[in-house]
């Protein structure tokens, strides 16, 4: 059975394409610590104004007595009292940079850092604000990010944005391969809005035994169904203009990226199970909102709301009489309470994926049964509330840190925060397999 993030080897092709320092008195520190100093080990979770850009830090670092408590392991003695290799997950979303730092010990995952950067400031707007940062910023914002949460891995998996991607379902003529390979690309330039040349193209022909929808099953002359009318074709494009900018960056901060994958496929790594049940992801970003629907482990449907949690924010600032930044925080600690517009914005995202999922269960009798959340708009207060009302399915946040080892104290922090870290544990977790 394909599972959705693809077979490594047949994904490699598709994920391939898909393949000054500021001073300390400028940062605002709120440091919660747990230390031990007999066992040698101190954990460590910061939220930190920095320089006016929103900034989490969190680190779990080894230390061998209490003598050396200042002095990370990885620094020291890293080259010869550890063989485990530290690989990176990086998220760069259109509001904040998000990477995640594992390392492989006894066929554990174990975290070591994690940390996200607020864009908007970069841009001379508000944290939270989306934009689209130069590839200069852009290394400028995750230099600061590294630096902050002790990044030290240089092997990294890198996202490519959905909204440079495509990701689409398409039905041919049942067919040999050789003919299929051939058609594929004919049929793209169909659903793809720009010249074929601008883009990467692969494709996955869908195994009919695994999914055969009713629409797939029409009588042959005898009057029995015939399961072989059509083939079913994951269809895949991203720019290249995308691929391009994100491979100068990491060119830029000296890294050894090995996979590029879309944002999609790392998000389903991370927090679906793997069973053949259909149910979804809704992805809260700051600029739009992406629902996918997973069925017997297959990407059948990706759209995209031309709406996100950046919205929201708007419309509570303009309803309130406040600015964007305060309006954000709001947004985060209380809601939508009494928020009339936010929660019409918050409102048509929801309807327009229900009527997608909808869509979905009428044509292809499969009842979605899960919903998943994940994104910085998911972790306002009072989503899930909301959005259970819109769904007959169950709803729930994503819990990515859940797939990884951390710090038991931890556990809190990294629930509140696990939505908006999918895509990188995903992609963090795809790389570990690999070294």
């Amino acid at each position: 059975m394909p599972c959705a993030w693809l077979d490594a080897r047949r994904r490699s092709k598709i994920s391939g394409y898909l393949h000054d320092h500021k001073p300390a008195e400028s940062r605002i520190y709120t440091l919660h610590t747990r230390e031990e100093s007999h066992c040698g080990r101190r954990d460590m979770i910061l939220e930190r104004g920095y320089q006016g850009r929103c900034l989490r830090v969190g680190s779990c670092y080894n230390y061998v007595i209490s003598m050396l408590e200042n002095f990370s392991v990885g620094k020291l003695f890293g080259s010869f009292l550890s063989k485990e290799q530290s690989v990176l997950g990086i998220d760069i979303g259109s509001s904040s940079i998000k990477v995640v730092q594992l390392k492989k010990k006894k066929g554990k995952a174990i975290l070591e850092t994690y940390g996200e950067l607020s864009l908007g400031p970069y841009a001379e707007l508000s944290i939270g604000q989306a934009t689209i940062l130069s590839t200069e910023k852009t290394i400028e914002a995750m230099k600061d990010l590294f630096r902050e949460a002790n990044v030290t891995a240089k092997i990294a998996a890198v996202a490519l944005p959905l909204r440079s991607s495509l990701l689409k379902v398409i039905e041919l003529p049942s067919s040999k391969d050789e003919q299929i390979n051939r058609m594929v690309p004919i049929e793209a330039r169909k659903h793809i809005p720009v010249p074929i040349s601008e883009v990467t193209l692969d494709w996955w022909a869908i195994p009919k035994k695994d999914f055969q929808t009713p629409e797939m099953v029409s009588p042959d002359a005898s009057g029995q169904p015939n399961m072989s009318s059509k083939t079913e074709i994951l269809l895949v494009a991203i720019h290249k203009a995308a691929v391009k900018k994100q491979q100068d960056v990491v060119a830029g901060m000296g890294l050894d990226a090995r996979t590029y994958e879309i944002e999609t496929f790392s998000s389903i790594r991370s927090v679906l199970s793997r069973d053949i049940s259909a149910m979804a992801i809704l992805d809260v970003g700051a600029g739009t909102s992406k629902l996918t629907i997973i069925d017997y482990g297959v990407v059948r449907v990706s759209h995209v709301i031309n709406k996100g949690a950046q919205d929201v924010t708007v419309a509570i600032a303009t309803a309130s009489g406040i600015p964007f930044a305060d309006a954000e925080k709001k947004k985060r600690k209380e809601g939508l309470a009494e928020q009339a517009s936010a929660g019409s914005i918050l409102d048509y995202i929801l309807f327009e994926a229900n009527a997608v999922i909808e869509e979905y269960q009428k044509a292809h009798a499969r009842l979605i049964n899960k919903i998943v959340c994940t994104g910085g708009g998911a972790v306002m207060q009072g989503f899930v509330q909301i959005a259970q009302k819109h769904f007959q399915a169950e709803v729930t946040l994503g819990a990515p840190f859940t797939r990884i080892e951390a710090p038991a104290f931890l556990t809190d922090i990294l629930t509140q925060a696990g939505p908006e870290f999918a895509v990188a544990i995903g992609l963090a977790l795809h790389e570990l397999e690999e070294v």
